[in-house]
């Protein structure tokens, strides 16, 4: 019966081990690029375009059309309309939105690129954010050792007449709110873990563990400039890119304009062209070509103007950035005074108390309490910083953010 319980026992560690998944920051961009719904969601509108512009190729070719060929003995006239089936490539609008969906292809590859890279960074700064939570939920216990400690020295000097029971009971019910504090922070870091779990898309039935990561000695750091990151910044943006790709494709719609009473093009645009689907192109020769010109004109400049806009954005995060960055080297020193200054505070107080010396309690619990508010200042400070390289990587595209994506490759695979 007893070997039977502990083939039970060894059997269930063992399940519970293989469910469980380690998971480093490294591994945050590889399974958030393979993994993530909304990624693979977006590759696919990818291929989408991409098949599009094999569709508007093979339009170019000869088709048949059955209705058009039975109205041709009955109406001679209709025989232009056969041009649209028989020879395509003849109608230069055709050609046009061959060309057009090229650029809508690249401009969606261009968004899909921005999606992932928030994706991943948005990622990487939940588990950075679930790592500062856990060392937090440390913290915390260490606490709670240091007031259990308190409450033991306390109520020995209570049995004694040295200490009210009052603060006996104060120091327990504080006791009390550090474990209240423990169990709101094993729930927040259960729910961050699942939150993670759904970015990288790892089934929910899977626990997860995370590595910690080592923080930066922020003191050893050097101060940036912005005009060290700003031209890559501006050059790497795949929204500005994307803008670029959609303004070009603009020149088509005008020529479709001008080639409008040679007929009109059968190839719908690509799902990136919804931004053109305001401007108004007639069926043939007539009076709206100017007005449909002078729509085109006006998008372009609407296109500047996102692109005006986006760039100020842009510049605007990265001095934000940078700002931080150096702020937060400028002010460590003060980080770690304050860490030291309550750390030699917290042992003169239990030092006293230890040796009988009249300690109120309650200063010795302030001082616990100065202490843990000065760690966890310094840890978040760090972790601060890890935050703002980060967001900087992903500004400039640097890191996990230059990596090549293969999932949406392996999609593309076969479309020419």
């Amino acid at each position: 019966m007893k070997s039977i319980s502990y083939l039970f026992t060894v059997f269930f560690t063992l399940n519970l081990f293989a469910s469980t998944e380690v998971i480093s920051l490294n591994d945050v961009a590889s399974k958030v690029k393979e993994s993530n719904f909304t990624v693979l969601e977006n590759a696919q509108r990818v291929y989408q375009a991409k098949e599009t512009i094999t569709f508007s190729k093979r339009n170019l070719l000869p088709r048949l059309n059955f209705w058009n060929i039975l109205k041709l003995p009955f109406d001679w006239a209709s025989g232009i309309d056969i041009v649209q089936d028989v020879a395509p490539f003849l109608v230069p609008n055709n050609w046009f939105r061959v060309s057009q969906n090229k650029l809508f292809y690249l401009a969606q590859k261009e968004q899909y690129r921005a999606l992932w890279a928030n994706e991943v960074m948005t990622s990487k700064l939940l588990f950075l954010n679930a790592l500062r939570d856990i060392d937090f939920y440390n913290a915390l216990k260490v606490q709670k050792g240091r007031v259990q400690e308190l409450v033991d020295i306390v109520e020995t000097r209570s049995v004694m007449g040295d200490v009210p029971p009052q603060v006996v009971k104060f120091l327990k019910i504080r006791q009390l709110e550090i474990e209240e504090d423990l169990r709101s922070m094993d729930a927040l870091i259960f729910e961050e873990k699942k939150a993670i779990s759904m970015l990288m898309g790892i089934e929910q039935e899977k626990n997860i563990e995370f590595l910690p990561v080592a923080l930066p000695e922020v003191e050893d750091l050097s101060q940036i400039s912005f005009d060290t990151f700003i031209f890559r910044a501006l050059d790497n943006a795949p929204e500005i890119n994307q803008y670029n790709y959609i303004k070009s494709s603009l020149r088509y719609i005008r020529k479709e304009a001008y080639f409008t009473f040679l007929g009109s093009s059968t190839t719908a645009r690509s799902s990136a062209g919804g931004v053109f689907n305001s401007i108004p192109l007639q069926d043939g020769l007539g009076f709206g070509m100017s007005s449909t010109l002078r729509i085109a004109a006006s998008e372009g400049k609407i296109l500047d103007i996102n692109i005006k806009a986006t760039k100020e954005v842009i510049k605007k995060n990265l001095y934000n950035l940078v700002y931080s960055f150096n702020s937060f080297i400028e002010n460590i020193d003060n980080q770690n005074k304050r860490l030291q200054l309550a750390d030699d505070n917290y042992n003169i107080i239990k030092t006293q108390l230890v040796l009988g010396v009249s300690v109120d309690p309650l200063e010795m619990l302030t001082s616990i309490e100065n202490l843990f508010d000065a760690s966890i200042s310094l840890v978040n400070y760090k972790y601060e910083v890890v935050n703002t390289m980060e967001k900087l990587k992903r500004s400039i595209f640097n890191g996990d953010y230059t990596k090549k994506e293969g999932k949406l490759d392996d999609i593309l695979k076969g479309v020419n």
